[in-house]
């Protein structure tokens, strides 16, 4: 640890006591403002300073993780540069004070929403155990906390530029269940607020891991072109990240009136000066031959008072918020829904989903900006493969903020529509557009090789194993609906979105090992794959017979508390459900029958040349790499 690590560190503790002492001082308390006991100073200075500690160890762990990964890589298949292993077993020390630190909120979050003192809770653990079932937040923390102590323990064995990779996916994740579970300051749309605060801490916490890693490596002197370059990229895409998101949540949550007649205004105030003088700091670090050295220490600075403005906003409530009335559907579901549905409302009533839409215009935004740089180099891609792709970037976007996204948490058939498009339709005319490809061949080849080499990682393996894939999808299935756990997260949006997730990721994995073609030597032979295409269409089979077959609704006390006049009958709409998941799983797993048809057709004309891609790669892929790689 260098004189510049512990300057970093000595600065991140005056904050947190600053930060921490003014809040305890003249914040609100929470605690009389749910109608319980006043919560003590250990309480309100407490949380606030093991938020803010856990916050900035995680900024500390992934700035520790990009060094290895990111900032200064070893060898795409051997070991972490010496720099990186440094990296790595620093990044062990600032992963256990976050997830000690978040621990430690999961229990104060406990005590203040419980009215039990922390003494009194740590002594009872029928009391803590009890409150983190009822008090999400509380258990967010938790998992976050479980997390970065499971980093702490694998950092001691990662030595290879894949370990130190994984890690830093491992250490971004640990952000999600602490952000998406935190009470949002918006009940009106908190679907959206939530996964803008989600996206708004995990721009944040990259963002000044990034810039401490920087700043760390300026003193040491090993801040060359390419240190800096590859943080310049980063710190742009977190400052549109954070400020997007930012915008968003501050929308939802408080009035432009709002802004200078209360502290939470204040503070929202001081953000949006903050990320001015953020944005302006990264334009002079940008300039050609821009100095990294004060202006990457102010850049540190300005985002640790961010940390703390987002702190206290968290402690603060919004004036419009504090008397609001939710109706029924919005304390539900987030926003109302009109007392009608169509075929007109599906396509018209577009709700945006933070996570999705990105990913679905990014996705295809990238792959047109990889096309068009195939076609300067003057070589051939499929318009089929473009045409694919797209198309799946297009019902990804429909699935989740089309009229179908709005309804899907309210109706059940909706639902399924939305899993199976998911699931299935979106994966794979993904997989069809053959994007991992397109990108090796686009790519400089020092990145094809990286990312060739991720391909060939045990990890991804694991992914793309057939046997492993088929039972996932069969866990969210089997795992979800027929357990009650659908019931039980129903109503919770993190749950949503997680199981979107869980939906689109499992897809990807099983067509990909169908349809794809990641190693010639782990390539199931054609009649397995032929197998695996049969196996899934009988999986859907059992699943919606299952479900047709099912006497009483799923979820029904949350489906009849919506009490939506459109749906007169609930076992009547899940049957719909049934069948319509039936028909929508099957007609991608048909379109995979007539690709792999297609694919040995032109394998018994052309044994010699598998299509353009093999027959003409493309400059930027080493030779070592063909023939090796999804097609």
């Amino acid at each position: 640890m260098n004189r510049a690590t512990i300057r970093i560190a000595g600065a991140a503790a005056l904050l947190v006591a600053l930060t921490s002492t003014l809040l305890a001082a003249f914040a609100p308390s929470l605690s009389l403002q749910y109608g319980l006991p006043p919560a003590g100073a250990l309480i309100e200075a407490g949380l606030p300073a093991a938020r803010l500690v856990a916050v900035i160890a995680a900024a500390g762990a992934v700035g520790c993780l990009l060094v290895a990964a990111v900032l200064v890589p070893g060898e795409a298949n051997g070991s972490v540069s010496p720099l990186g292993y440094g990296g790595l077993c620093l990044a062990r020390w600032f992963a256990l004070t976050q997830g000690v630190a978040s621990l430690a909120v999961a229990a104060l979050s406990v005590a203040e929403n419980s009215g039990i003192g922390p003494g009194a809770m740590l002594a009872d653990a029928r009391a803590l155990l009890a409150g983190l079932e009822q008090i999400q937040p509380a258990v967010g923390w938790l998992l976050s906390g479980v997390l970065a102590l499971a980093i702490a323990v694998l950092a001691h064995w990662a030595l290879s530029w894949h370990s130190a990779v994984g890690l830093l996916l491992l250490a971004l994740l640990a952000q999600l269940p602490c952000t998406l579970t935190a009470a949002t300051n918006a009940q009106r749309s908190h679907d959206i607020a939530g996964d803008a605060l989600a996206l708004h801490v995990l721009g944040a916490v990259l963002w000044a891991g990034c810039a401490a890693a920087t700043v760390v490596l300026a003193a040491r002197g090993t801040a060359d072109q390419r240190v800096r370059r590859r943080n310049n990229v980063l710190a742009t895409g977190c400052l549109v990240l954070v400020g997007t998101s930012g915008l968003i949540s501050s929308a939802y949550a408080i009035a432009p009136a709002d802004l200078w007649a209360s502290g939470y205004g204040l503070l929202v105030l001081a953000a949006c000066v903050l990320l001015v003088l953020l944005a302006g700091v990264g334009a002079l670090l940008r300039r050609p031959g821009g100095s990294a050295g004060r202006l990457a220490v102010l850049e540190l600075v300005l985002l640790g008072a961010s940390i703390c403005v987002g702190t206290g906003l968290a402690r603060l409530a919004p004036p419009a918020e504090l008397n609001y009335q939710a109706s029924r559907e919005i304390y539900l579901l987030g926003y109302d829904l009109p007392n009608h549905l169509d075929w007109l409302d599906l396509a018209t009533r577009w709700r945006p989903d933070l996570v999705f839409l990105p990913l679905a215009l990014s996705a295809a935004a990238l792959y047109l900006v990889g096309l068009r740089r195939l076609r300067a180099e003057g070589q051939r891609w499929p318009v089929r493969y473009t045409a694919a792709w797209l198309s799946g970037c297009a019902v990804l976007l429909i699935a989740t903020s089309s009229g179908i996204g709005s309804y899907a948490p309210a109706l059940f058939s909706v639902h399924m529509v939305q899993h199976m498009l998911l699931a299935t339709v979106t994966p794979t005319l993904l997989v069809l557009g053959h994007g991992v490809t397109l990108a090796l061949r686009a790519s400089s080849a020092p990145v094809s090789a990286r990312l060739s080499s991720l391909l060939r990682s045990t990890g991804v393996r694991l992914i793309g194993n057939p046997a492993l894939a088929w039972v996932a999808v069969a866990a969210t299935l089997f795992g979800l609906y027929p357990t009650g756990l659908y019931a039980a997260v129903l109503q919770q949006h993190w749950a949503h979105l997680t199981m979107d997730a869980a939906f689109f990721g499992t897809g990807v994995a099983l067509f990909w090992a169908v349809l794809g073609r990641s190693h010639r030597e782990r390539e199931l032979p054609e009649i397995g794959q032929l197998v695996m295409v049969f196996a899934v269409m009988a999986l859907h089979a059992v699943f919606s017979a299952w479900l047709l077959a099912r006497p009483a609704p799923i979820a029904e006390l949350f489906y009849t508390s919506l009490r939506l006049p459109f749906v007169p009958n609930l076992l009547a709409d899940q049957r719909l459900g049934a069948i319509l998941a039936w028909v929508l799983g099957e007609v991608p797993v048909i379109l995979a029958v007539l690709a792999l048809i297609l694919r040995w057709t032109r394998q018994d004309r052309a044994p010699a040349a598998e299509g353009p891609m093999r027959a003409q790669p493309g400059p930027r892929v080493k030779d070592e790499f063909e023939g090796s790689l999804v097609e």
